[in-house]
């Protein structure tokens, strides 16, 4: 598992030129290949001089006294030119097919190895971002890590991928050309050369400022993406506060940062193509200049053929330097994205699970030792969590942790695990520190369940299998046995091979998180509050197999209710990170300290009316888990519409977007308008840029055109007359030089401020949609919140390729060739029509490229291979402390190479066709000029065309050959780009069947607060054939308070998600006031709830915002945050911290403890003043005592109010107007306490039975 590098020589320098380390690493045979083409290349222009010469010498026209001489070599030549023209045209076929085979031979084997080095970097990478410490993931949001595997990742590929052949067979042509140059001309190729060095000084930099741009603009979509993925992964808290308008804005201020980055980043690129541009024109008339004056004054080595030759080589050496100017902003992008990835690569961790280092114990006994710690989390270093702490836990031994919430009951827990190394001190088992002890063996002996369950995608048979990879299907029925589990497994209609994530309940879930734990058979078992989502008969039994699980195991617990603990071995009270006292729980009651005003807090909130035990057997009877009934009523999910009207973009952005869409031709053009549409607001820079494009497009061919101008001024006997030609000439150059660098600099800019919104936009959109659907949406597969984020990113920017930059170069591509057209056709309509039949080869090389990279992306369109390793990597990070835990971070690497492999295989299979597109595409050239000096020397042996005009509609049409062929190279990005483009439209156009920003609906004058349930039915659209509420009914009188309880499953979390609206009832009402709630105006429905979950959710920002996030239709003052962090007795706690409320919670707020959480996530719920409460245990994770405080809170609140609170703990929830015992998705029993007791019936029973455990 250990990363390291292929190159041994990869240290320190790899952070500066990480680009470097890549490139060195291809294949000979892919380097010598692409050098290869450029020396064929140059082979042309040795063959372009004899062809010229030859072609002049069967001109009629006559030749100036200076020029005859050239010819003297061939007066004694027994071979007529025109066939010698014959011989050249013949090699230059030869020489065609050669460059052919090598073009395609250089980019094959370049994506191959640029496919198999991201395949390894991108191992390397996910591997290694696994093996850090835990405290390197607090600082380091999901968001930035996902980012860097997926757009990072993308942009080094492109700097590696087809992007290299290009510009090394560019720099080839260029040195070969120029080589060539020298040898038939070194005077007129110094003057040439001569600027290169300011050339090569503007390049470095501009690229240097591309670097840092590229950086900040990657820094602020790695926010934007960590607050995408906070706020989806976290809906139902979005959802039940209205905070999609608060999550935009947090999301849109980081892409307004990245695009304020990245137009200027266009305007430095614009800049760059333009300054290159203007030097190369003035190299080039520079050379003219000089040139010509060599012509006169060296006619004997400097003939015209010479002359030409030089002057074109340089030439095609500044076109060459303009064209590979863009992959050096490729690369500058990916080096920039490459240096984040090699940062990553290249780190160590602090707690390193890779290393085969550190002892392996041969037998575990499981005795542990904290000497002296003192520890701190990172993120928090100034404040302490442990001082000095000393404890010594026996093997064998069960040791249980008691205390108020945050004390560091949970920090010893992770520190045990190793999750952090403390700041001093040691933590020793068996007498070994455990520093010096093999982490992953560590670990393998340690079980953990933690407060919070956590589940991954897959089935329930594969999540109980992570405690143990090679366990037999025996050995997962007898966990889930021991666990209570598997009674409701097999309840389902897919048994242990039920997908994990649909939705199962807080209990179920931790009843297989239970299961996993114990399958593994470990020697030390960790239980943080592992029943505290459990109802109290299911905990029973659940207890009862841990009691047994504890056999000959170190236990430590950790828990709030004291009854599950009262048997253990040794009791610690802690507080504050010290231990204030210790011992059985006989001798903690007789010491009356915290221990003991603990309990006895806990047994006066307990009276009941019956203290009689009810018999074992009779408690067997009660059932701990539901059965589901199986429905026989069809599937009725009805197909989604995909096209709404968006209100924040024009009606024409948002016209309807029919099925045609998905025809492949009609298609593309239908797609572009509407992603154009939506950059409407920017069609002034648009058209600035179009206007600018079509200019550019133009200048080529024009100095194409002016440039044989200098072939045909030899023909000029006058010499006054072909001086004056030669100036005008020059300064013609010079001046559309002068022109295309402003239309470089101008279309740049235009189009990059127009694509940057156009992202930004897009972005904005497709977050704003998703934040806006129901939550069923969320409940399909192929809509897991992984998925989701993923696709924000790379969909959002690959769209870029149907637009910006791209638009300009296909309008250059356009304008150029009709200008090429248009000169050709007036110099010669025959001879330009046979050249233009290579134009069509061109399209179709360029149609091939982009259909097979079609083929490529559209498996993207469903779950392809790499969405789905994407899935798995943001599961493995999102929840990477259960990963490491469970020390799994190789199954995880494995099952995401394992789909990368095979996205792999999918691409091999298709590179060499798009290898063969671009070989046409860059030899074509060679077979367009064997037609040329075949067919044009023919005409003009015929005297149908002028040797002058052979030549001008040669370079015209070469040169629209090379700017179509610039154009086909867009093709991968447009193919990438249709596909993403598809799923983002589908996505922002569609319409959401509980819409939380719908405006409509009836808003009630007065309000009373009555709740009633009238015959509802429902399943989960994720779980069509699992019956949830069957034929429920309820009533909740206004004013009054009504608790939920029954078993795990049983469909009380259900009643609560109906309540907010998250789903519709299949059938039935729910009424609000009279009022059905689906006819209420949703967002002022919602404002009336105030919702504390079972899990409780903070977002990674600080206190008082997280607190204020519970109204966000207002401004919320600092003393309504502190009045309510008073009443859920949390204020003190929060002016203790250094930052006080402006500290920063942490992702999923990490950097509190689960009670901390709880009560601040009830401060956020009383902020609103809501008129209806809903509590889903809401006092499950809190301490005794916080519990007891905050019950009080809860009484007081539910004054004047309709409330209604799910519980476990019965002794919560006995002072509530009305209870009602929901099991099987119906109403068993109503009542008050005191009646349901007198009925004996069910919840008599649990009241009974969890008397009988306290």
């Amino acid at each position: 598992m250990k990363p390291s590098h292929d190159d041994n020589n990869l240290e320190e320098d790899i952070k500066e030129n990480a680009l470097s380390h890549l490139l060195v690493e291809n294949d000979t045979i892919s380097a010598a290949s692409t050098l290869s083409t450029g020396v064929f290349y140059a082979a042309m222009f040795y063959f372009n001089r004899q062809f010229l010469d030859n072609l002049i010498l069967m001109s009629n026209n006559s030749m100036t006294s200076k020029s005859q001489g050239v010819y003297s070599s061939n007066k004694h030549s027994t071979t007529s030119p025109y066939n010698i023209i014959q011989s050249i045209s013949k090699n230059y076929i030869i020489i065609g097919c050669i460059s052919l085979f090598l073009y395609w031979v250089a980019w094959t084997s370049w994506m191959i190895a640029a496919e198999r080095q991201i395949r390894r970097i991108r191992y390397k990478l996910f591997r290694n971002i696994l093996c850090q410490e835990i405290g390197w993931f607090d600082i380091h949001s999901i968001g930035e890590l996902n980012n860097c595997l997926n757009d990072d990742l993308d942009k080094v590929k492109n700097g590696i991928n087809e992007k290299v052949p290009d510009f090394v067979q560019l720099v080839s042509r260029a040195i070969c050309v120029l080589t060539y140059a020298l040898i038939i001309g070194w005077k007129l190729s110094l003057v040439f050369l001569s600027v290169s060095p300011l050339m090569i000084l503007m390049y470095k930099i501009t690229n240097v400022i591309i670097v840092k741009y590229s950086v900040k603009e990657i820094e602020a979509y790695n926010l934007a993406s960590s607050i995408a993925e906070e706020a989806l992964g976290n809906i139902r808290t979005v959802t039940s506060f209205h905070g999609q308008q608060k999550e935009e804005e947090r999301y849109s201020q980081n892409l307004f940062a990245a695009k304020k980055v990245g137009i200027r980043k266009s305007l430095c690129m614009g800049i760059s193509q333009g300054l290159g541009q203007l030097i190369g024109v003035s190299a080039v008339t520079l050379t003219f200049w000089y040139g010509f004056k060599l012509a006169r004054t060296e006619s004997q080595h400097y003939t015209p053929g010479a002359l030409l030759m030089v002057l074109n080589a340089c030439l095609n050496a500044t076109i060459f330097a303009t064209q590979f100017i863009p992959c050096f902003h490729t690369f500058a992008e990916a080096s920039a994205s490459a240096s984040f990835v090699f940062d990553m690569i290249e780190r160590k961790s602090k707690i390193n699970v890779s290393d085969d280092e550190g002892k392996k114990l041969e037998t575990i006994q499981g005795n542990i030792e904290f000497k002296d710690v003192t520890f701190s989390y990172p993120t928090r270093q100034e404040s302490y969590i442990l001082q000095n702490f000393s404890m010594k836990i026996p093997s064998g031994k069960t040791i249980a942790l008691v205390g108020a919430s945050g004390c560091g009951k949970s920090t010893l827990i992770q520190l045990i695990q190793r999750f952090y190394d403390p700041d001093n001190g040691q933590i020793l088992i068996d007498g070994h520190d455990i520093k010096t002890l093999n982490v992953t063996w560590l670990r393998s002996h340690i079980g953990i369940v933690s407060q919070e369950p956590i589940l991954f995608d897959g089935s329930i048979e594969e999540n109980i299998r992570l405690g143990k990879l090679d366990a037999t299907d025996d050995e997962v029925i007898a966990a889930a046995k021991l666990a209570n589990a598997h009674n409701f497994i097999m309840d389902f209609p897919e048994n242990y091979k039920t997908i994990s994530g649909d939705k199962l309940s807080g209990g179920e879930k931790q009843r297989v998180v239970i299961a996993r734990a114990l399958i593994s058979n470990p020697k030390i078992l960790l239980l943080d509050e592992a029943t505290s989502a459990l109802d109290y008969t299911s905990e029973r039994i659940v207890q009862d197999a841990l009691d047994n699980a504890k056999q000959g195991r170190t236990t430590i617990v950790v828990a709030h209710r004291l009854s599950t603990i009262r048997n253990a071995d040794i009791i610690i009270g802690l507080n504050d990170g010290q231990i204030v006292e210790y011992g059985t729980h006989d001798e903690l009651m007789e010491n009356k300290g915290l221990y003991y005003g603990l309990v006895n807090k806990q047994a006066a909130d307990k009276h009941y009316e019956s203290s009689s035990e009810t018999d074992t057997k009779e408690e067997a009877k009660i059932k701990q888990s539901y059965t589901r009934t199986l429905s026989s009523i069809d599937n009725k999910t009805r197909e989604l519409n995909e096209c709404i009207e968006e209100k924040e973009i024009d009606d024409t952005a948002t016209s309807s977007f029919d099925d045609s869409m998905e025809k492949k031709e009609k298609f593309h053009l239908l797609l572009m308008f509407q992603i154009l549409k939506f950059n409407i607001p920017e069609w002034h820079w648009i058209l600035i840029g179009r206007i600018a494009s079509l200019l550019f497009g133009v200048i080529q061919p024009a100095l194409a055109y002016l440039f044989t101008g200098i072939y045909g001024s030899f023909a000029e006997s006058n010499e006054d007359k072909q001086k004056r030609l030669m100036n005008m000439l020059n300064f013609s150059i010079f001046f559309a030089g002068v022109v295309g660098a402003l239309c470089q600099i101008i279309l740049n800019f235009s189009f990059g401020k127009s694509g940057e919104e156009l992202t930004v936009r897009m972005r904005r959109l497709t977050f704003a949609s998703l934040l806006r659907q129901e939550m069923s949406y969320y409940d399909m597969k192929e809509n897991s919140i992984n998925a989701l984020s993923t696709r924000l990113a790379s969909d959002t920017s690959a769209i870029k390729g149907l637009t910006g930059i791209r638009i300009g170069i296909l309008m250059q591509g356009f304008s150029a060739l009709v200008a090429c057209s248009v000169i050709g056709f007036i110099a010669s309509w025959k001879f330009t029509l046979v050249l233009s039949c290579f134009i069509p080869i061109l399209f179709f090389s360029s149609k091939l490229q982009g259909q097979r990279q079609g083929n490529i992306s559209k498996t993207q369109d469903k779950d392809s291979y790499s969405e789905q390793g994407g899935k798995c990597a943001s599961e493995a990070i999102k929840h990477i402390r259960t990963v490491v835990a469970l020390h799994q971070e190789n199954h995880f690497i494995n099952n995401y190479e394992q789909f990368f492999d095979q996205e792999f295989k999918e691409n091999m299979c298709h590179l060499h066709i798009i290898a063969l597109g671009a070989a046409v595409a860059n030899s074509l050239s060679l077979f367009i000029i064997a037609v040329t000096s075949s067919y044009g020397s023919m005409l003009v042996q015929k005297g149908e065309i002028t040797f002058q005009n052979v030549y001008r509609i040669y370079a015209v049409i070469l040169t629209a050959v090379a700017k179509i062929g610039q154009t086909s190279g867009q093709n991968l990005a447009y193919s990438k780009a249709t596909h993403a483009a598809m799923r983002i439209l589908k996505l922002i156009k569609r319409t959401s069947q509980i819409d939380p920003h719908d405006d409509s609906g009836i808003i009630l004058n007065e309000i009373t607060g009555r709740i009633e349930f009238q015959y509802v039915y429902f399943r989960y659209p994720s779980r069509q054939n699992v019956q949830i509420l069957n034929d429920f009914s309820l009533i909740c009188v206004n004013n009054s308070s009504t608790a939920l309880v029954g078993p795990s499953g049983s469909g009380k979390s259900t009643v609560i998600d109906l309540l907010q609206r998250f789903y519709d009832p299949l059938e039935g009402e729910i009424r609000f006031d009279g009022c059905d709630i689906r006819t209420l105006n949703i967002q002022w429905f919602r404002s009336l709830m105030g919702v504390v979950q079972q899990e409780p959710v903070l977002f990674n920002i600080s206190i008082r915002d997280n607190i204020a996030y519970g109204d966000n239709s207002r401004e919320v003052s600092q003393d309504e945050i502190e009045k309510v962090a008073q009443i859920a007795n949390i204020h003190d706690l929060i002016i203790s911290l250094p930052k006080g409320y402006d500290t920063i919670c942490g992702n999923r707020g990490n950097q509190l403890s689960a009670g901390q959480k709880q009560r601040i996530a009830i401060a956020r719920a009383l902020i609103r003043s809501p008129n209806i409460l809903l509590f889903d245990e809401a006092t499950s994770a809190l301490d005794n005592k916080s519990e007891s405080k905050i019950q009080e809170v809860l009484e007081n609140v539910r004054m004047n109010r309709t409330s209604l609170t799910i519980a476990h703990r019965l002794s919560t929830i006995q002072n509530s107007d009305k209870i009602i015992v929901i099991d099987k998705g119906q109403m068993k029993e109503e009542g008050t306490h005191n009646e349901l007791l007198k009925s004996n019936g069910i919840y008599s029973k649990m009241v009974h039975s969890q008397n009988k455990s306290t």
